[in-house]
């Protein structure tokens, strides 16, 4: 069977679905004038599905249409609606999926979209396939090259098992699952439920910026992670990150408001068993995050490796962290605020040094090595506008070739 010009309206008079030619076999007519539509191999070319929420409704276009082949029976009922191929092919095709209660109306656009798919089936609601190749060009320019997967979408949820991805310079490796009621999808970012798997993972974050622009340019990190959580409060287990330069980071970390436009939100809770790097290392990799909240004294640090807590926010920075440094070892508790300036941001907490080069890190040759425990309070990082309140125990200090030990401090 060969059929040209397919045209399906919406209840709305716009296009679900416009098809320029399709080719098929008919297993049984039977079936067919039953409402089962049941086929062999589908050849489509040209395909435009048009998937579309409008304002003041909480049901696709999509979802009405199914429904309509069950208006005789209850909602809560499972519907007839079968159709079933063996193989489907899909090319020089469109995707797209909007929401006009949404801010930014158009959710996705995929241009050359092309697709195998092997034992597909659609029943009621239910979509069910074997992705084998799949490849399209994103609004944003992301070209996919290929995506395979056994995939799974419900009305509650959708599953892309045994998924590999991959794009002109990254490639996935894992299995990924959304999870929501009907009513989540209009608030996505915040309701809907992530849970994912990667593993062997190479990601290219030129091309994540191009969603996110937050990361460094020309920068490809290893990964392996677990995910959960919604978009806006997504967890981050077993993280295992691998950047150019000499940056490893392993742990757990939480993002939240990852996704939020309100600048003011973001917050990332991290509990490091390891972070080794470099502070340009760091700035490069994520310079609008992570970069702001560095102070410049960190350069002198050479590669360090930090574990323990930290929690950083758009006004503050919250670290209790074990740093062993080329200079030496540092224990810090220390409350961060006005990070704006961070070179003159203000702070207070507990500073510990062991054996620690103090007099290369604030330039002056006079001074050597220093083992100090103290309470700190004020603001500056740098020499220049340090005004601090310290008090605390000096247990041994170097300076001008004399050692000095058993010093008390307040002032």
């Amino acid at each position: 069977v060969e059929l040209m010009n397919i045209y399906i309206e919406d209840y709305k008079k716009d296009t679900l679905i416009n098809i320029d030619e399709l080719n098929t076999s008919v297993l049984s007519f039977k079936k067919l004038y039953d409402g089962k539509l049941t086929f062999g191999d589908i050849d489509i070319e040209g395909l435009l599905l048009n998937i579309k929420t409008y304002h003041g409704e909480a049901d696709t276009n999509l979802d009405v249409f199914v429904a309509k082949f069950d208006d005789d029976k209850p909602r809560d009922g499972k519907s007839d609606f079968l159709l079933s191929s063996s193989d489907v092919s899909i090319v020089d095709s469109e995707f797209r999926i909007s929401d006009e209660n949404k801010e930014t109306v158009e959710i996705l656009k995929f241009n050359n979209l092309n697709i195998n798919a092997t034992d597909f089936v659609i029943h009621g609601p239910d979509v069910n396939a074997r992705i084998n190749k799949l490849s399209f060009l994103d609004k944003r320019g992301l070209q996919l090259e290929n995506m395979s997967t056994n995939f799974g979408y419900k009305l509650t949820g959708m599953t892309f098992d045994d998924l590999k991805i991959k794009t002109q310079s990254s490639a996935l490796n894992g299995q990924l699952a959304f999870d929501y009621n009907r009513e989540d999808l209009q608030h996505f970012e915040d309701s809907v439920r992530v849970t994912a798997k990667f593993s062997e993972s190479v990601v290219m974050l030129d091309e994540l910026n191009l969603f996110y622009n937050e990361f460094g340019k020309d920068q490809t990190v290893e990964l392996d992670t677990e995910l959960s959580g919604t978009l806006n409060h997504l967890h981050t287990t077993n993280l295992v990150l691998k950047a150019p330069g000499r940056t490893i980071v392993r742990g757990d970390i939480i993002f939240q408001n990852l996704f939020n436009k309100e600048e003011d939100n973001f917050e990332m809770d991290a509990d490091f068993r390891e972070l080794s790097s470099t502070y340009y290392d760091l700035r490069r990799l994520l310079p609008n995050v992570l970069g702001k909240s560095l102070p410049s004294s960190l350069e002198k640090l050479g590669k360090f490796t930090i574990t323990g807590n930290s929690r950083v926010t758009s006004q503050r920075v919250i670290a209790d962290l074990d740093i062993n440094t080329q200079l030496g070892m540092v224990y810090s508790d220390l409350q961060l605020s006005e990070i704006d300036d961070i070179d003159n941001a203000r702070y207070e907490g507990t500073m510990i040094m062991d054996e620690f080069e103090i007099g290369k890190f604030i330039d002056d040759p006079k001074v050597g090595t220093v083992s100090l425990n103290l309470e700190v309070e004020g603001k500056g990082f740098t020499l220049d506008k340090i005004d601090t309140f310290i008090e605390g125990s000096v247990y041994g200090l170097f300076y001008n070739d004399y050692y000095y030990s058993g010093i008390a401090v307040s002032g």
